[in-house]
């Protein structure tokens, strides 16, 4: 037998977790498996007014399997069968449903936990509706954390994910700008579906794997070459080793300002070196590092 959650959980946020804590404490209350089905995108991502994933699909199950068996559901697969029919593919096997109040399901998104406690009576399933999770009189969701890195409002951002927004990825060689500039960087390649954080410089911690501290640009360079895609790349403090095709980790902690196309290249130069002022002082300050 089993107990099951159903949700998109992109970013495995704050939220997200306190569903799937009830999901494992009700497993073994009930001796049943925890089951976990993640819908691979939202229905924005298919209407087009998507901003991208918080996290990869491979990261998401990473993290979710830190609470049970993860399997992942198509949406355009299931969008069309009803909400009746849906339940069934559902409760086959199934000693309890736990979803947050926000849960609906079936064609055009008709069912709804009310649906779904009418279901679960009828065929002695217990269902337990998880109530959201406020933080200063907002609801934590995926959409909202997505709005506040499209902001640059980070620190709140990654309070309600519970942890720092990351940036990972394959260092590759680009054009070594950064390098000829004085300031070295590694360039991280992304995943297309993810989201872009506002552009700008962040403080950031970098694992190669080992920790170190540093700074991150996103952007397009306006200064340099006004490159057509967003660029992440990432100076770390006190570094000359090679990371050229190894997979780095950067943890974003603040946003420290927004990207400028400077008159000329000095004046870039003298930014970064200010930047990396206000950067260590911080560091020490508030990081005690």
């Amino acid at each position: 037998m089993r107990i099951v959650t159903i949700g998109v959980f992109d970013g495995v946020h704050k939220g997200h977790v306190k569903i799937l804590e009830e999901l494992k404490k009700e497993a073994e209350k009930l001796n049943a498996d925890p089951e976990i089905f993640t819908i691979i995108f939202p229905m924005e991502y298919y209407k087009g007014k998507f901003d991208g994933l918080l996290i990869t699909l491979e990261e998401r199950i990473n993290l979710l399997e830190m609470y049970g068996t993860v399997y992942t559901l198509d949406l355009l697969k299931i969008k069309n069968i009803t909400a009746e029919d849906f339940f069934h593919f559902i409760q086959k096997n199934t000693k309890a449903i736990i979803v947050g109040d926000d849960f609906r399901f079936g064609k055009n998104a008709k069912g709804d936990v009310k649906y779904l406690e009418k279901l679960c009576k009828e065929n002695n399933i217990k269902l337990k509706v998880i109530k959201d999770i406020m933080a200063n009189g907002e609801r934590i969701s995926s959409s909202l954390i997505r709005k506040l890195l499209k902001e640059g409002n980070i620190e709140k951002a990654n309070y309600l994910l519970g942890r720092p927004y990351s940036i990972h990825g394959k260092v590759y060689k680009d054009k070594q700008i950064g390098k000829k500039l004085g300031f070295p960087t590694a360039n991280i390649k992304r995943d297309k579906n993810l989201i872009h954080p506002k552009n700008g410089v962040y403080l950031c911690r970098v694992y190669t794997p080992e920790l170190h501290y540093g700074l991150m640009n996103i952007g397009i360079r306006p200064t340099i070459e006004k490159t057509k895609v967003i660029k992440y790349e990432v100076y770390i403090f006190d570094f000359d080793e090679n990371l050229y095709n190894k997979n780095i980790y950067v943890e974003l902690l603040e946003y420290l300002r927004e990207e400028i196309e400077f008159e000329n290249i000095q004046m870039l130069i003298n930014q970064m070196k200010k930047d990396v002022k206000i950067a260590k002082k911080l560091l020490e300050e508030k990081y005690g590092h």
